[in-house]
């Protein structure tokens, strides 16, 4: 089974292109933040490139931006090519298939992220109003 499932900011806006047949490809980095911090408090991010196409391809191209936090649904691709002086190399990317915005565009063109804020009082419920 190949699956992924990342969420993350585009590091810039995506680049669309046509393949012979028609086919939209939108690519694109998303930049992700592990789940730790280094010894210095500092956390390492990771910058992923993402292939989408079809309809999905023309969806990024047309409303996601440079910022945006998005989620992206697909596999792992690893391509192998040879340089023109005969070196090997590989190439591993998210093939996506789906893609979801996750925030407002407003909030990603402020810099801003949604605040989660926790509440800080907690008010007593009224018997009377508890539906039980």
């Amino acid at each position: 089974m190949n699956n992924v499932v990342i969420i993350g900011r585009l590091t810039k806006d995506p680049e669309l292109r046509y393949l012979t047949s028609g086919t939209a490809v939108a690519t694109f980095t998303l930049a992700i933040d592990r789940d730790y911090k280094n010894k210095d408090g500092s956390v390492t991010t990771d910058f992923i490139p993402v292939e989408i196409m079809g309809k999905p391809a023309e969806f990024v191209a047309n409303y996601i931006t440079k910022g945006r936090l998005v989620g992206v649904q697909g596999s792992i691709r690893v391509d192998r090519y040879e340089t023109p002086d005969g070196e090997k190399r590989t190439f591993t990317k998210v093939a996506g298939r789906n893609i979801q915005a996750l925030e407002s565009k407003s909030k990603a063109e402020q810099g801003e992220r949604a605040p989660q804020e926790a509440p800080t009082e907690f008010s007593a419920v009224d018997d009377d109003d508890v539906p039980f």
